[in-house]
């Protein structure tokens, strides 16, 4: 009988280590702890109202864009011509300005159909520099076997972070009776007018009430079984409510435990508290004991200010573990 006990106890010491790698990998690919403070695999909650997914962008320029062949003598659309349209972006800053374009045809579709925004995606043109987006770049990336139609129209519209200088280069091309181009009509600079975008109210998602005296490891009979538990604050100091986001919690030791939480909400002016353990495991101390939290961690929610979501703390003094 005393060889039977022995041999559990030491099956079970051995397994400890065991279950908390195992715990730890999880905890980096589930969330979170419940209310009891046990594991479980979360869902991804959505808040009932709506996602405040807003553009950020101040400024805006809407080009007029044309390119390709028209060859019908009796369009009221388009003269007969060739047309070549290319837009030049000048950064005049002192600093680094991000930018997204986007492409707007009228036509096709026409018959005064609403054409629908074609991104472009985000760019980043750096101080004092400029950037030449033509014709041709815009078929290549966005229709790479072809523009819908021999002739396109449209708008490229550009968003930016601080005022940029845009101007449009317009080319016009006469075409012979066989389709050809014969010779170069017109050329036509144009400086797009700049317009200022009215920024909405937006949430604001900030971490209180996070420091060391909010932190704490208990430890019972083996190394292997302390929990840290961490306590902080979520406001939403915006003005209007915030849609569901995700929390993200890094322990250590080494930075290498990952706690993530769902929020379902919240709402503008509230602020909630949540307290967030790890699974039994190593002692958070490696000697001292880390803890970062970065509130909206998949950036699922556009606020006001994008640069108080993320905090870490720093407890140098280990206490005696309890149980001990």
């Amino acid at each position: 009988m005393k060889k039977l006990s022995v041999t559990i106890v030491i099956w079970f010491t051995c397994l400890l280590p065991i279950r908390y790698v195992h715990a730890q990998q999880e905890q980096k690919i589930f969330s979170p702890l419940n209310e009891s403070g046990n594991l479980h695999i979360s869902e991804i909650h959505k808040s009932d109202g709506t996602q405040h997914h807003i553009s950020l962008y101040k400024f805006e320029y809407a080009a007029q864009f044309i390119c390709g062949i028209q060859k019908d003598p009796l369009s009221t659309r388009l003269g007969k011509g060739y047309y070549i349209t290319s837009i030049t972006i000048h950064n005049p800053n002192d600093t680094e300005v991000k930018y997204c374009k986007s492409l707007v045809l009228t036509y096709p579709p026409g018959e005064q159909e609403i054409g629908k925004a074609i991104p472009m995606g985000e760019d980043v043109l750096m101080a004092g520099g400029a950037v030449e987006i033509a014709g041709d770049d815009i078929q290549k990336e966005l229709f790479p076997n072809g523009f819908p139609a021999s002739c396109v129209k449209g708008l490229l519209v550009i968003r930016s972070m601080a005022s940029l200088d845009v101007d449009a280069l317009y080319e016009t091309a006469i075409i012979n009776s066989e389709g050809n181009i014969a010779t170069l009509q017109d050329i036509e600079v144009k400086h797009i007018f700049e317009r200022e975008l009215k920024q909405r109210m937006l949430p604001d998602l900030i971490i209180r009430d996070f420091d060391r005296d909010q932190l704490n490891v208990d430890c019972y009979d083996w190394p292997e079984t302390c929990v840290t538990r961490v306590t902080f604050t979520i406001e939403n100091a915006g003005r209007i409510n915030a849609g569901s986001f995700n929390v993200r919690v890094v322990f250590d030791p080494a930075q290498s435990v990952v706690v993530n939480l769902a929020v379902v909400g919240m709402d503008a002016g509230i602020s909630q508290v949540f307290t967030v353990k790890t699974p039994p495991g190593i002692n958070c101390f490696d000697p001292d004991c880390a803890v970062c939290v970065l509130v909206d961690s998949e950036d699922r929610v556009a606020e006001s200010d994008e640069g108080n979501n993320y905090c870490c703390i720093n407890k140098a003094e280990k206490g005696e573990p309890k149980g001990k």
